[in-house]
Formats: C-alpha cells, structure tokens, sequence
C-alpha cells in the first residue's frame, strides 16, 4: 500500500483523542520496529500511558501546533 492509498483511505479530520492515540501507537510501533530502542522513547511511551499531566500536556502541544503550524512539517 502506498502512501497516497493511505492517506485517501483516511478521514479529513480526527478528534483530539484520536490524534493522541495516533501518537501513542506511532511511538510504541517504533519502540518495536527497532532492536534496541531509546531508554528516552520507552520512558515517553510509559509517559503517554500512564502520566496524570499527559492530557493537559497534549492539549497544550497542539494548542502550539495549532499557532505555529510552519515550524514542524510531516513532508519535508
């Protein structure tokens, strides 16, 4: 599957709670896609899963995200 087939088979927008767990699974699939991972990716993974300030933090990142939307680009 190519990337154009799976960005059409996606919708146009996702609720924060989707986006949140978007990151989750991006950060866990890269913890076991590599042989030895980052110490600091297993440490942000059990952050994501378990931390109380986690949701106040993720609002405020995409709040930043949201402002600054030229500093981080998924194409380049």
């Amino acid at each position: 599957m190519d990337f154009e087939e799976l960005e059409r088979d996606l919708p146009a927008a996702v609720t924060l709670q989707e986006a949140y767990r978007a990151a989750f699974y991006m950060v866990e699939q890269y913890i076991s896609l590599e042989k030895n991972p980052d110490e600091g990716l297993i440490l942000l993974l059990h952050y994501l899963d378990s931390d109380p300030a986690r949701w106040e933090d993720w609002l405020l990142s995409v709040q930043r995200g949201l402002k600054d939307p030229e500093t981080v680009d998924p194409h380049r």
